[in-house]
């Protein structure tokens, strides 16, 4: 086991290319293959409009319609509203999901941050088990705080009652760790191709 797992009391997860793979362009596979590279671009392009839904304060009706505004497309907020809750099908265990059952047995206290929308979360929440051994999760979309907020980390050292410093948080986005950092917390910035055995 790696010995940053080994050290730490207490694990935080992010979800997305830490617990469970992530690719936008596998996600737009879910859609007609004609609108695929345009709807890419609409979503996660450089405004990066998907990330409103991982906040949470607007309705997903919405965001969906700057989505489908900024694409063009007949239809497309249909598409979008379909993407944002079949998205979780494309998704796929990765090696650290795989060593929480092992991690919870070695007396380790596992949690998850995540920024992710709803109802997306809670249906991966119901199609991957091994996320309902965490002792708890922080979702941004349901906080209407996202990483890398301060207050985020804050709520989940509060509301779980985790010391930072006994705390190794886990994230794939380099300035999510910085900010779980700043906020006292161990850190790995993790990438899905790093030993863990």
């Amino acid at each position: 086991m790696d010995e940053r797992l080994q050290n730490a009391r207490n694990i935080i997860f992010d979800v997305g290319n830490v617990l469970l793979s992530f690719d936008p362009a596998k996600v737009i596979t879910l859609l007609p293959q004609e609108v695929r590279e345009t709807m890419l671009r609409a979503m996660f392009g450089p405004e990066h409009r998907w990330g409103g839904f991982d906040l949470g304060a607007r309705s997903n009706e919405d965001i969906a319609q700057d989505i489908a505004a900024a694409a063009g497309i007949p239809g497309a907020k249909d598409m979008v509203l379909f993407v944002l809750s079949h998205f979780h099908e494309t998704m796929g265990p990765m090696p650290l999901y795989h060593m929480i059952p092992d991690l919870k047995a070695a007396g380790k206290h596992l949690y998850a941050l995540t920024n992710y929308p709803e109802p997306s979360f809670s249906l991966a929440y119901e199609a991957f088990p091994n996320l309902r051994l965490l002792e708890g999760i922080v979702v941004s979309s349901r906080e209407k705080l996202i990483k890398p907020q301060p207050e985020i980390y804050r709520l989940i050292a509060d509301r779980y009652r985790l010391t930072p410093s006994e705390t190794l948080f886990i994230d794939d986005s380099a300035s999510n760790a910085e900010g779980a950092a700043r906020e006292g917390f161990q850190t790995w910035h993790y990438f899905g191709c790093d030993r863990i055995a």
